[in-house]
């Protein structure tokens, strides 16, 4: 591809209250328009839809999805069918951002008898594995369970998803400091130098 910063309209799933999470800095420059999809109706997105049935829009519809700690949150028989579905409303040439919890990460800390020990921003392997039990209670409190995690990835398990799902390229990074796997995916065939650019430019790191 030759054409490497893009703009228009980014999908973001599972987003949450407006302004809130990861927020990769290729897309909130002004160029770009957001457009937030969440299943909670507390939060008040565009869309008001669970992650994996995206039948609210059309093939093609935007430019770029991307999706921040909302992927464990899907029932592991409901994540390739959700990532066809954010696929299929790629724009022929769009980009995917995924991040979610590294649980191999959590688990060499488990490993080490360090369940409920702080890995990063008062968050623990716990967490990671079984949900933050804070954010859980309140959503039982409000009558959802949006916020319990039903799934978890390490690398190899997330990007072989995202080749299933028919990605033409993706590249993935265990983002140690953070607990998470950072993932880059394309409709369209991308050189791996492309790629590179493509993740300094959202995230400011090179992917593996």
């Amino acid at each position: 591809m030759t054409q490497l910063t893009m703009q228009g309209t980014w999908l973001n799933i599972g987003s949450g209250p407006q302004g809130a999470g990861l927020r990769p800095a290729g897309l909130v420059s002004k160029p770009w328009r957001e457009l937030r999809l969440d299943a909670d109706p507390a939060v008040q997105a565009d869309v008001l839809a669970p992650a994996h049935d995206l039948s609210a829009l059309a093939d093609g519809e935007v430019d770029a999805v991307f999706s921040s700690h909302c992927i464990e949150h899907l029932y592991l028989d409901q994540a390739l069918p959700a990532l066809r579905e954010w696929r299929r409303v790629l724009r022929p040439d769009g980009l995917m951002l995924l991040v979610c919890p590294d649980l191999q990460a959590a688990a060499e800390m488990i490993a080490q008898d360090r369940l409920f020990d702080e890995a990063y921003a008062c968050i623990s392997p716990y967490d990671m594995v079984f949900s933050h039990q804070g954010l859980v209670a309140q959503g039982r409190a409000q009558g959802h369970s949006f916020m319990e995690h039903k799934s978890g990835y390490t690398l190899s398990v997330l990007r072989q998803l995202v080749n299933d799902a028919g990605f033409a390229v993706h590249a993935g990074m265990r983002v140690r400091e953070r607990f998470e796997l950072w993932l880059l995916a394309s409709n369209a065939p991308r050189s791996e130098a492309d790629m590179r650019a493509l993740a300094a430019e959202h995230f400011g790191l090179a992917p593996a």
